[in-house]
C-alpha cells in the first residue's frame, strides 16, 4: 500500500475539490465518452514509464493524434489539468495556466510559484503572437559585489540562500495571460493545482530521482570559494523537502501532499495574483529571504510587473518561427541554428541526403550551435538595461556569413564563432519546465518556466508552502570564469537592481501562413535551446512525427567548454566520423526535456518525452 505524506505544517483547507480528472460535462466537438477515452488511452500508455526510472529507451511509440485540441508537459496530471480547462470551455491561455501550476505542484524541483518564465502566444482571432516576459527580477537593494568573497565570485551565494532569491514573476505573469486573453477566471485555472496540492499525488520518477540527487548533494556548489562558510539549511526546507518519515525520502511508491501550498493556492484562487503580491503571502516570502540572508523587500513584490516583448521572427522553409528574445537567449540561438541550415542547404533534400543522425549532419548542427552560443556569451542581455543588435543577429545575411564559415571536414578555432565581441562572462541555469497548448479555436502557447537550479534556492517561504527561486544564479558574476554548467557570458547579463538575467529558455510558435503549424519547448540549462531546435528540425526538415522528433537522440554544443555532448543513442561509427571531423566528444545521459505539439492533414500529434516522466493528453 502507498504511503501518504503531509509534510508541511498549514491545516487543509475545508474548501471540496473535484479530482483533477473529473472533467466536466461540456459542450464540445466531441462526445464526453470520446473524451474520457482519449484521456484514458494518454494516460495509460505513460503509466509504467511514470512511476518508474527507464533503464534503456525503448522503441518509440506512436504520438496521440488528437482533432481538436492538445496539451503537453513533463506530468500526465498537469497535462490533464490543461485539459480539464479545456473541457469546462477555457481556451489555450488558460489551459496553459493551469498545466502551469500543477507542474509547479508536483515537480517542485523544477518550476513553482516562486519562480519565473516566458510565453509566447499566439491569438487566432487576431492573428497575431505575442511574448510576455515574467521573468524574475533582481531586488532593489541587490549589489554587484553581493556574490563576492575576498574579491571573487562564491557560486555558492547565488545558488543558495536569500541572496539567491529574485522577485518571482510567475504568479503575476500567468495572471496576466489569463486576464487578456483568457476564456475563463482565473480562479478556474488555479483549482487543479489546488486539489492536488490538497489531495496529494503519486510521486512521478523524476520527482524522486530529483530527490536523490538532492540527498547526494549536501556539499558546497562546484567552484565556492575554499573558504566559504557551511551554508545553513532553510529548516523549513529540509522539512518539507527531505526529512519526511524519519529521514526516508519519497519514492515512487509514494503519495504526497503539500497542505500549506494547499493553503497558498487557495488564497490566490480567491483573491487573484494580488494575493501572491501583497499581504500575508507576499510578507512570509520577504520574511524568508531576509532570514536566509536575502535583500528583497515587500516593495519589491508588490512593484512586479511582467514586460511585453516583441517577439523574434525567423524563418524556415517557407514557415515564420516565433520565438522569445532577450531576456531569453533561445530564441536568438534557435533563429540563428536554422538561419544557417537554411543558408547551407537550402533545399531541405539536401540536409536529407546527409542522414538525421549521420555524422555529416550532426557535425554541421554542432559548428551552426557553436556560432548562436558564442553570439550568446558575448552579446545578450537584458534589453532593459544593454543594446542587443537584435537585427543583425537575426538576419540572413548574417547567418549566411555564419554558414560560410563552416567547415565539412573541421572545426575553426574557438575566436571564430560568432560575432566578435567582448570578453565573456557567468551564466546558468537547471531547474526548468515547458509546457504546449493548441485549442480547438486555433490558439496557441508554448510557456516554459523555471525557479532556475534544482529546488531553487532551498528556501520555503514559512508556512505558504512556496519554494523560491535562485534565478540571480543566472547572471554573470565574474568575467571570464565558467560557471557549473561550463557557460560563459558578458557584462551584457551582469548584475543590476531591477535587471532580469539572461536565460536559455525557448517556448516557441511555427506558423504555417495564419495556422499554428507547430509548437516546442523544453528544460535542462542550456540544453533547452539544442533540444528545441532539434525538435523543430526533426519535423520540419526530416519529416519525423511529433513523437519521434522528440524521441530522436540528440547532441548538445555550447562553444565553451569546446566538447560536443552527445546521448547513449548514437552509435560507435557516427561517434567516429564526428572525431575524425575534430569534434571531442562527451557522452550525457540525456539532453533535454522537450515536448511538442504538431498540427497535421488528420488533426494533432502531441509528444511526451520519454526522457522524462511526461504524457500529453487531448480530445
Amino acid at each position: 500500500m502507498a504511503r501518504t505524506f503531509d509534510c508541511e505544517a498549514r491545516p487543509r483547507t475545508t474548501s471540496v475539490w473535484a479530482p483533477v480528472n473529473d472533467f466536466r460535462w461540456t459542450r464540445r466537438r466531441m462526445s464526453t465518452a470520446v473524451a474520457w477515452i482519449t484521456v484514458v488511452v494518454s494516460a495509460t500508455s505513460t503509466c509504467l514509464s511514470w512511476f518508474a526510472a527507464p533503464v534503456a529507451r525503448a522503441a518509440t511509440p506512436p504520438p496521440l493524434r488528437v482533432a481538436h485540441a492538445a496539451v503537453a508537459s513533463d506530468n500526465p496530471l498537469a497535462s490533464a489539468a490543461g485539459l480539464s480547462l479545456l473541457q469546462a470551455g477555457g481556451n489555450a491561455i488558460d489551459a496553459a495556466c493551469a498545466t502551469a501550476l500543477a507542474l509547479g505542484v508536483v515537480h517542485p524541483f523544477a518550476s513553482g510559484i516562486g519562480g519565473g518564465g516566458f510565453a509566447v502566444v499566439y491569438v487566432a482571432k487576431e492573428k497575431k503572437v505575442y511574448a510576455l516576459d515574467f521573468r524574475e527580477r533582481a531586488p532593489a537593494a541587490i549589489r554587484p559585489d553581493s556574490f563576492l568573497r575576498d574579491g571573487r565570485a562564491d557560486p555558492a551565494l547565488s545558488a543558495t540562500g536569500g541572496l539567491a532569491v529574485a522577485v518571482p514573476g510567475e504568479v503575476r505573469g500567468l495572471g496576466e495571460l489569463v486576464r487578456r486573453w483568457g476564456a475563463l477566471p482565473f480562479r478556474k485555472c488555479v483549482e487543479p493545482a489546488q486539489r492536488l496540492a490538497a489531495r496529494g499525488f503519486p510521486v512521478s520518477w523524476r520527482l524522486a530521482e530529483s530527490f536523490g540527487q538532492l540527498a547526494e548533494k549536501k556539499t558546497a556548489p562546484p567552484g565556492a570559494a575554499a573558504n566559504a562558510a557551511p551554508l545553513k539549511p532553510d529548516p523549513v526546507f529540509e522539512t518539507v523537502f527531505e526529512r519526511i518519515l524519519g529521514g526516508k525520502l519519497l519514492t515512487t511508491a509514494d503519495r504526497w501532499k503539500r497542505p500549506d501550498l494547499a493553503w497558498t493556492l487557495d488564497r490566490l484562487r480567491a483573491g487573484g495574483a494580488d494575493g501572491f503580491y501583497k499581504g500575508e503571502i507576499a510578507a512570509a516570502i520577504v520574511k524568508a529571504v531576509k532570514d536566509s540572508g536575502g535583500v528583497m523587500s515587500a516593495e519589491d513584490l508588490s512593484g512586479y510587473t511582467p514586460t511585453d516583448r516583441t517577439p523574434l521572427e525567423g524563418a524556415h522553409r517557407g514557415l515564420r518561427v516565433f520565438s522569445m528574445p532577450p531576456s531569453s537567449s533561445g530564441g536568438i540561438v534557435l533563429i540563428e541554428t536554422l538561419g544557417i541550415l537554411s543558408a547551407r542547404y537550402p533545399d531541405a533534400a539536401a540536409l536529407i541526403k546527409l542522414g538525421r543522425n549521420s555524422s555529416a549532419y550532426l557535425h554541421v548542427l554542432a559548428e551552426a550551435f557553436k556560432h548562436g552560443f558564442a553570439d550568446r556569451a558575448r552579446q545578450l542581455g537584458d534589453t532593459d538595461f544593454v543594446t542587443v543588435d537584435l537585427a543583425h543577429l537575426t538576419s540572413a545575411a548574417y547567418h549566411r556569413e555564419l554558414a560560410a564559415r563552416i567547415k565539412d571536414d573541421g572545426v575553426q578555432p574557438r575566436d571564430s564563432y560568432g560575432m566578435p565581441g567582448g570578453p565573456a562572462a557567468l551564466h546558468r541555469d537547471g531547474g526548468t519546465t515547458n509546457l504546449c497548448v493548441i485549442d480547438a479555436e486555433g490558439n496557441a502557447v508554448a510557456l516554459t518556466t523555471t525557479v532556475n537550479l534544482g529546488f531553487g534556492a532551498k528556501v520555503v517561504a514559512g508556512k505558504t508552502g512556496i519554494l523560491l527561486n535562485d534565478q540571480m544564479d543566472d547572471f554573470s558574476l565574474e568575467p571570464g570564469v565558467p560557471n557549473a554548467f561550463g557557460l560563459v557570458g558578458s557584462t551584457q547579463n551582469a548584475v543590476a537592481p531591477r535587471k532580469r538575467p539572461l536565460s536559455s529558455m525557448t517556448p516557441t510558435i511555427v506558423l504555417d501562413g495564419d495556422r499554428v503549424k507547430m509548437t516546442a519547448g523544453a528544460a535542462g540549462g542550456p540544453t533547452i535551446i539544442t533540444a528545441t531546435t532539434q525538435v523543430l528540425l526533426n519535423v520540419l526538415d526530416f519529416g519525423l512525427d511529433a513523437q519521434a522528433a522528440v524521441s530522436s537522440p540528440r547532441v548538445h554544443d555550447q562553444w565553451m567548454p569546446e566538447v560536443l555532448s552527445i546521448e547513449p543513442d548514437i552509435v560507435v561509427d557516427v561517434r567516429q566520423g564526428l572525431e575524425k571531423r575534430g569534434q571531442k566528444l562527451r557522452e550525457i545521459p540525456r539532453i533535454g526535456v522537450a515536448n511538442a505539439i504538431v498540427r497535421t492533414d488528420r488533426g494533432l500529434e502531441a509528444a511526451a518525452e520519454p526522457r522524462s516522466a511526461g504524457a500529453p493528453a487531448g480530445y
